[in-house]
């Protein structure tokens, strides 16, 4: 004699439940509610705007001093034109055939 084991139709059952769903519109935003302004923020807005712009207009009165980078943050270093003399290419052997085509 043997045992039947009970069936479970889950895969039905997922597939009735996505068909059952609801289909949610991904790009939709919900309304915004209204909001009353309190005068008392603008006012507390507006003094720290105020601050705020001379802050920067007393930092802009200020000198600024910059400082020289060093050559090798500025981009190319330049070569030095004691070391590009022929008399030294003839010595070293280097540098003899800069840009000379074959």
């Amino acid at each position: 004699m043997g045992y039947i084991l009970p069936v479970q139709p889950l895969q039905a059952e997922m597939y009735a439940n996505r068909m059952n769903a609801v289909r949610n519109n991904f790009a939709y935003v919900d309304r915004v509610e209204k909001v009353n302004m309190d005068p008392d923020l603008m006012d507390k807005f507006d003094d720290s705007l105020r601050h705020e712009q001379e802050r920067i207009m007393e930092e802009a009165a200020e000198p600024v001093i910059t400082k020289s980078r060093p050559p090798y943050l500025k981009g190319f270093i330049y070569p030095n034109p004691a070391n590009l003399s022929p008399e030294i290419a003839h010595l070293v052997g280097k540098g003899l055939a800069v840009n000379e085509y074959a």
